[in-house]
């Protein structure tokens, strides 16, 4: 049986999982799958991208295919280059420990759908690929001054001096969000904005992970501060207090007031609270952006940090989440939203689970989901609504755990909801 290739956000794995035939053979995949003459190609800060970068590349310019390469730029600017030439490729784990890397495909309307990724995956396994009797040619081009310059014709600078703590934790944001934020008229505080140095703290921006940067954005007297990932695809929210302000209470703020808005089945109910329709899909940011095109929305978003503004462009985007953020706390408008969003109690759990073990496990549960009094939905994993709160118990695509997302209305509710789902779970692992 073969390996399955990619997860919801492309394709992860550890380092020493892809050897050099692996990854040319991925090029040579996407080679033959390409119509597009030339290929953009970007990459993270990891130690082990240049490498993969190099070998990929070889096995793309063997099917005839000309190179962009972009260099370190966050994935969002590969997805700005992949709208001009047709495809990119990013070479990057997004938040993953440093021993993990991967692969993200764009087309010229975002991230590439589940068929466009199975159309890869089955061209890989078959090894039918184009061969060209002249190799590709390949350039260097920088595209961090047409990312920049789009997030300013469509936001412009900020109404007043706004003091910004930022973190790009070593990341590719590094390049970019410093000089973005300095031209809308921000003062900038930044930290860990070296490429060439390892990830100061885990590169999910939870709590645990940025104890110390909380510190450090109260400590400057910063309106607000702001965090990247590894990739800057995504982007967390600091509070002047230096309190991480809530996954679920961010997309809230940026949702506020939206006519339609596209969300996740591990969203919170809050958001229901502040739009008029909201439209949920399974997890990934593909899925929401499919959901804003076919609903029409002007918005969608994750609870992990990431966020689509359609205005924009179609995929996240954290150097524009960032901007979004000082716009609104310029104007006056993010704290006063933020106040106004009821926080229900929430709780997130991982659940190691070997990954042959995760789909007979995830069947086992279903055969267990039948309540009376509940609505189950197979959306994306499960999901069991009840009158106080609702849970998600689902297959991580990225990492080899399965998360339980839950909430209640209050916090005895949640949890009873938490020890019914870990009770579920652990009978169905067992």
């Amino acid at each position: 049986m073969t390996r399955k290739l990619f997860g919801t956000s492309g394709i992860r794995r550890k380092v020493n999982e892809f050897d050099s035939e692996f990854v040319v053979s991925l090029g040579k995949a996407l080679g033959t799958y390409s119509e597009d003459r030339t290929i953009a190609i970007g990459r993270d800060t990891r130690n082990s991208s240049p490498g993969l970068e190099s070998e990929f590349i070889s096995g793309l310019v063997s099917t005839g295919h000309n190179v962009v390469k972009l260099g370190v730029v966050p994935t969002p600017t590969v997805g700005i280059a992949a709208m001009d030439y047709g495809t990119g490729v990013m070479i990057t784990a997004s938040h993953n420990p440093p021993e993990y890397n991967g692969f993200k495909f764009f087309g010229k309307n975002g991230a590439y759908t589940p068929e466009g990724e199975s159309d890869i995956e089955r061209i890989f396994y078959s090894k039918k690929f184009k061969k060209s009797e002249k190799q590709g040619d390949t350039k260097e081009q920088d595209y961090i001054e047409k990312h920049i310059n789009l997030i300013l014709k469509n936001l412009g600078t900020v109404k007043r001096h706004v003091k910004i703590f930022l973190d790009c934790a070593n990341g590719s944001g590094s390049i970019l969000t410093p000089k973005l934020l300095e031209r809308m008229g921000c003062d900038v505080v930044a930290v860990n904005k070296e490429i060439n140095k390892n990830f100061p703290h885990g590169l999910e921006p939870t709590a645990e992970n940025l104890k110390e940067i909380c510190k450090l954005v109260k400590k400057s007297g910063a309106e607000i501060g702001i965090v990247h990932d590894g990739d800057a695809d995504r982007s967390a929210a600091i509070d002047n207090e230096g309190e991480l302000i809530d996954w679920d209470s961010l997309l809230a703020v940026l949702a506020y007031g939206r006519d339609r808005v596209v969300t996740t089945v591990d969203a919170s109910m809050r958001i229901e609270d502040v739009c008029k329709k909201v439209i949920r899909t399974p997890v990934g940011d593909v899925s929401v952006a499919n959901a804003i095109v076919r609903e029409n929305a002007d918005f969608g978003g994750e609870p992990s940090g990431s966020y689509i503004f359609p205005d924009v462009h179609l995929f996240p985007d954290g150097p524009l989440t960032a901007a979004v953020i000082a716009k609104m706390v310029s104007e006056g408008r993010f704290y006063e939203i933020l106040d106004k969003i009821k926080v229900y109690p929430t709780e997130r759990l991982k659940i190691p689970c070997d990954e042959n073990s995760k789909e007979i496990i995830m069947q086992n549960l279903k055969k267990k989901t039948k309540f009376e009094g509940t609505n189950v939905d197979y959306t994306d994993g499960i999901r069991i609504t009840a009158e106080e709160g609702w849970v998600l118990i689902r297959p991580s695509g990225t990492e080899p755990y399965i998360r339980i997302t839950a909430e209640g209305k209050d916090r005895k509710s949640l949890d009873e909801i938490v020890k019914m789902s870990r009770e579920l779970l652990e009978m169905a692992m067992s």
